[in-house]
């Protein structure tokens, strides 16, 4: 069942705010912003991430994390790793490695928007509401994507792939 609406599809929007320029966020903050109302279709119980890829401001994919199409999910309890806390299992902790404690069924985000992207994604730029672990860097850097930006962070194409301390 789709979440009701505040108002009906195509009804005009009465009281919005005259036009501010000093309002209208720059493309970094805008493409983060989309990428989090993506991360909220994720189907994870302990993390909810959105990606998506644009190539000069217009985006080509986007992503978020869950089981593989057809499959049941972490929201579903078939993930292990979503049956435990934090304290069971750290944050970044393995996650890759079927049959160990903290095994992740999940298609991470990023990944999710380099397969279902609608163009070639050499030269795109990646927006994510998290930091990518390594396996997303190295996939987004196959890829081609030059620059990869979270809230708190973001790296060049050098950076996705730069493992030094």
């Amino acid at each position: 069942m789709e979440p009701r609406r505040a108002r009906p599809v195509g009804a005009a929007v009465t009281d919005a705010a005259p036009y501010d320029a000093s309002t209208v966020p720059g493309w970094d903050d805008y493409f983060l912003g989309i990428a989090t109302a993506v991360a909220a279709r994720a189907k994870c119980t302990r993390r909810r991430v959105g990606a998506v890829l644009t190539i000069e401001h217009r985006i080509i994919a986007t992503g978020y994390n869950g089981a593989a199409p057809g499959e049941d999910d972490c929201l579903q309890g078939a993930c292990p790793r979503g049956q435990l806390g934090y304290d069971e299992v750290p944050e970044l902790g393995d996650y890759d490695r079927p049959g160990t404690i903290g095994f992740c069924i999940a298609i991470h985000a990023e990944v999710n928007a380099l397969l279902f992207a609608t163009r070639d994604t050499k030269g795109a730029t990646a927006y994510i509401t998290d930091p990518p672990c390594p396996g997303c860097r190295k996939a987004l850097a196959a890829a081609g994507v030059l620059r990869v930006v979270w809230p708190d962070g973001e790296h060049d194409r050098v950076g996705l792939t730069a493992w030094g301390p």
